[in-house]
C-alpha cells in the first residue's frame, strides 16, 4: 500500500494558482499611468514643472520611486504620446492570460515539465511550463514591442523597466492546493491486503527462501511492529490534554483559584477551550479563502496566516470572569492546544503564550469593574506584544522581505483586534450560560441609587443603616481573609431586604413606628420576624440577584432560635414545656455553607449587639465579639461551612474588633460645651 501511495505521489503534478483579477488590475494601472502623464503636461507649462512634487505623486499613486532626471525626460519627450496604448494593453493582456511566472528555473514540476493550473472559473487543467511566460520572457517580449515603436533608444531604456512594474505575476505555486491534491490522491489509493489463513505454515526449517517469500516475511514483521507500537496521533493529543486538565483541576482544588466563581471554573474553562479550538479551526479554514479572493502582491503560504488567528479570546474570557491565576494556567494549556491545531508548529507556542499572559496581566491591571478593561488590555497590552512577537518571527524567516514582515505584523494586529471583539461578545454570553458573578455585576447591584435601596431608606431607615454597618464590618473581614470585598459587600447590603415590606416589626425601625409586638403572641411575633427570610428570597428572585448574594439572605441566620420570643413564649406559655416545639422559633434557612455567609452571619449579630451597648470600651467590644462567635460554635452553626477554620474565626474576630473600636472610640469633649450639664439644667426637655 505504501509503495502504491509513493507511486501515486510521484505521478502527481504540483498545483499552481492562476489569479485572473491581476489582469484587470494591470490594465487599469496602465491606463491611469498614461492618463497621469497627459494630465501633468496639461496642468503646468514645462518650465514651471515642480519635479519633486510630481515624483511624490508618482510614489503615492503608483508605488514607483523614479529619479528626478527620469521624470524630467518623460515630461519633456512625452514618449507615451508615441505609444499605441491599445496595442500595448492587448499585448500585456495576452501575456497575462497565458500566465506569467516569477521564474521557470527550479520551480516544482513533474518529469515531463507539466504542472496543474487552478483557475477559479474553469477549475484544474494540465499545462506545460514551457507554454507559460516568466519575467525574462516578458522582458524580451516587451523589448520586441518597443522596438517596433518610434521611440528613441534612450526612451526605450527608460520605459522598459517602468512598464515591467505594471505587468503582474499571476501564476504562483500553491502549497495548500498541492497538499489538497495529495490528500485526494492518497485517499483514492486502495490498500493492498495479503490474507493468510490462521495456522498456515509459511516457512519450514531447511526451506529455501525466495524473493517473494522474503518480501512476505518483511511485510508480516512490519505489520507486527506497526500494530504493536504505533499509537495514533489523536490518542497522543488526548493524553497530553488530559494530563494538562488533570493538573489544572488539582491546582484548582489545592489552591482554590478562580475567585468568586471557582465552583464553576473547571466546567467553564473546558467549554472555553472547546470554543477557542473551534474558532482557531474556523480561522484556519476562512483565512486562505479570503487571501485567495483578494488582489495582493504578497506571496504568502498558509503558515504565515496563523498569526492572524484570535488566540487570546479564551484568556480574555477567563481573566475577566475568574482571576489572574486561572488565566495564567489557561494560557499555558492554550499555547499547547494551539500548537497541535497548527500542525505541530511550536513557534506558535511563543506567540500564543506571551499574548495570553499579556491580556491576563492587562485585565488584572485595569481591574474587572468595567467592560472597557477588555478593550484596554487588548489595545495597550496584547496589541504591542503581538506586533513585537510577529516582527521577531518574521525576521527569523528565510528570505524575509519588508513586505513579508509588514504582513506578519498586520496579522498580529488583526489577531488582537479580533480577540477583543469576540471576547466582548462571548463574556456576557458566558455570564448567562454559567451563571457567573463578575466584579462588574457586583458594582452594578451595589449602587445605592438603585430603587431597592431608595425604598429601604424611605421605609426602613434603621435596616438601611444596619445593612451599611454590616457591609463595613464584612468588607474589613473579607480583605483580611483574602475574599472578594465586592461580593461580601453585596451580600451584606441585601441580607435584610425581606424587612422592607414590614419594617415596623424590627427594633431598628421602631423609632418611626409603634411597636406592634404588644398586640401579638410570642409565636406570632417570632413567625413575623422569621418571615423576612422567605420574603427576602422572593425579592431576590424579582431582582434577579446572583445566587451567591441570595444565599446570604437565606443563610445569614442559619437555623438559630429567635431567642427573645422563644424565652417569652416559655415564660407566658400555658402548655407543658415537654410539648413545646422550639423548631417553631427557629429560622428555616440553611447553616452557612461558605466563609462569606459565615462572615455575614457574624457581622449581622456583632453589629446589632454592639449597637445595644450604651458606652462600649475596647473590653466590652472584644467580649461581645468573642461571645457571639462562641455562641454560634456551640449552636453548631458552622458545621456545614466549607473552608472555615479556627484561624479564620480569629481573623474575623480581630477584624471586627478593630473596626468597631474605630467606630466607638472615646471622643474628647469640645471646649466650652458641657452637654450633660445643660441637659441636667433643662427643665423642659424636648
Amino acid at each position: 500500500t505504501e509503495l502504491n501511495r509513493r507511486k501515486a505521489l510521484d505521478l502527481l503534478t504540483p498545483v499552481y494558482e492562476f489569479n485572473e483579477q491581476k489582469i484587470s488590475g494591470s490594465q487599469m494601472l496602465l491606463n491611469e499611468w498614461f492618463k497621469f502623464f497627459m494630465d501633468i503636461r496639461k496642468e503646468l507649462p514645462m518650465k514651471k514643472q515642480n519635479l519633486e512634487e510630481v515624483r511624490t505623486r508618482i510614489s503615492e499613486n503608483f508605488g514607483l520611486d523614479l529619479p528626478a532626471a527620469t521624470i524630467n525626460t518623460l515630461i519633456r519627450s512625452n514618449p507615451f504620446a508615441r505609444i499605441d496604448l491599445n496595442s500595448l494593453l492587448q499585448e500585456i493582456a495576452h501575456w497575462e492570460e497565458k500566465g506569467i511566472l516569477l521564474s521557470k528555473i527550479g520551480i516544482p514540476q513533474d518529469d515531463n515539465g507539466m504542472i496543474t493550473l487552478y483557475i477559479e472559473k474553469t477549475g484544474y487543467s494540465q499545462v506545460k511550463v514551457s507554454n507559460l511566460y516568466d519575467l525574462n520572457d516578458i522582458s524580451s517580449q516587451l523589448s520586441v514591442f518597443l522596438k517596433n515603436s518610434s521611440l528613441k533608444e534612450k526612451e526605450k531604456e527608460i520605459l522598459k523597466p517602468i512598464l515591467l512594474e505594471f505587468i503582474s505575476i499571476n501564476v504562483s505555486f500553491s502549497k495548500v492546493l498541492t497538499r489538497l491534491q495529495e490528500e485526494k490522491t492518497l485517499a483514492l489509493v486502495n490498500p493492498v491486503f495479503i490474507q493468510l489463513k490462521k495456522g498456515k505454515i509459511i516457512l519450514r526449517r531447511g526451506d529455501e527462501i525466495g524473493k517473494d517469500l522474503l518480501r512476505l516475511i518483511h511485510l508480516i514483521s512490519a505489520e507486527e511492529k506497526t500494530a504493536s507500537r504505533k499509537i495514533p496521533d489523536i490518542f497522543l493529543i488526548l493524553l497530553v490534554l488530559s494530563v494538562l486538565f488533570f493538573f489544572f483541576w488539582r491546582l484548582n482544588v489545592l489552591t482554590r483559584i478562580g475567585g468568586i466563581n471557582r465552583n464553576r471554573l473547571n466546567f467553564a474553562t473546558g467549554i472555553t477551550f472547546i470554543a477557542s479550538a473551534v474558532i482557531y479551526r474556523l480561522a484556519l479554514f476562512i483565512y486562505p479563502l479570503i487571501l485567495k479572493n483578494i488582489t495582493l502582491s504578497i506571496h504568502m503560504d498558509s503558515t504565515g496566516l496563523i498569526y492572524g488567528i484570535p488566540f487570546a479570546v479564551g484568556s480574555l474570557i477567563i481573566a475577566f470572569l475568574f482571576d489572574l491565576q486561572s488565566a495564567v494556567i489557561f494560557s499555558i494549556i492554550n499555547a499547547v492546544i494551539s500548537a497541535f491545531i497548527c500542525d505541530g508548529n511550536f513557534k506558535i507556542v511563543l506567540f500564543v503564550l506571551v499574548g495570553n499572559l499579556a491580556v491576563g496581566f492587562g485585565i488584572e491591571y485595569y481591574q474587572r469593574l468595567k467592560r472597557s478593561s477588555i478593550l484596554k488590555a487588548s489595545f495597550f497590552w496584547l496589541l504591542p506584544v503581538n506586533m513585537l512577537i510577529t516582527l521577531m518571527l518574521a525576521l527569523t524567516q528565510d528570505n524575509a522581505t519588508w513586505t513579508m514582515v509588514a504582513f506578519y505584523v498586520l496579522l498580529g494586529i488583526l489577531s488582537a483586534l479580533l480577540s477583543a471583539l469576540i471576547a466582548n461578545f462571548m463574556i456576557p454570553l458566558w455570564e448567562v450560560i454559567f451563571k457567573l458573578v463578575t466584579d462588574l455585576k457586583l458594582v452594578e447591584i451595589t449602587n445605592l441609587n438603585l430603587p431597592v435601596f431608595r425604598e429601604m431608606l424611605e421605609k426602613a431607615p434603621g435596616t438601611y443603616h444596619h445593612a451599611q454597618m454590616v457591609a463595613s464590618l464584612a468588607e474589613a473581614a473579607a480583605q483580611e481573609l483574602e475574599l472578594s470585598p465586592l461580593l461580601v459587600r453585596a451580600m451584606a447590603l441585601y441580607h435584610d431586604i425581606g424587612k422592607i415590606d414590614n419594617p415596623q416589626f424590627y427594633t431598628e425601625n421602631q423609632s418611626l413606628y409603634e411597636d406592634p409586638h404588644g398586640k401579638l403572641t410570642a409565636l406570632e411575633s417570632a413567625k413575623t420576624i422569621i418571615a423576612h427570610i422567605p420574603q427576602g428570597m422572593e425579592k431576590a428572585e424579582q431582582l434577579k440577584l446572583p445566587k451567591k448574594v441570595s444565599q446570604a439572605i437565606f443563610q445569614h441566620h442559619g437555623t438559630k432560635l429567635v431567642k427573645f420570643f422563644y424565652e417569652k413564649a416559655k415564660e407566658n406559655g400555658d402548655r407543658d414545656l415537654d410539648d413545646f416545639d422550639e423548631n417553631m422559633f427557629r429560622y428555616p434557612g440553611k447553616k452557612p455553607q461558605g466563609i462569606e455567609e459565615a462572615v455575614i452571619m457574624l457581622a449581622d449579630q456583632v453589629e446589632a449587639a454592639a449597637k445595644s451597648l450604651s458606652a462600649p470600651d475596647d473590653h466590652d467590644i472584644k467580649s461581645v465579639v468573642e461571645k457571639i462567635i462562641a455562641s454560634d460554635i456551640a449552636d453548631n452553626q458552622f458545621d456545614e461551612c466549607v473552608g472555615l477554620t479556627f484561624k479564620s474565626l480569629n481573623i474575623i474576630a480581630s477584624s471586627f474588633y478593630n473596626k468597631l473600636s474605630s467606630i466607638y472610640h472615646q471622643r474628647i469633649a469640645y471646649p466650652g460645651f458641657d452637654f450633660s450639664k445643660e441637659k441636667a439644667n433643662d427643665q423642659n426637655p424636648a
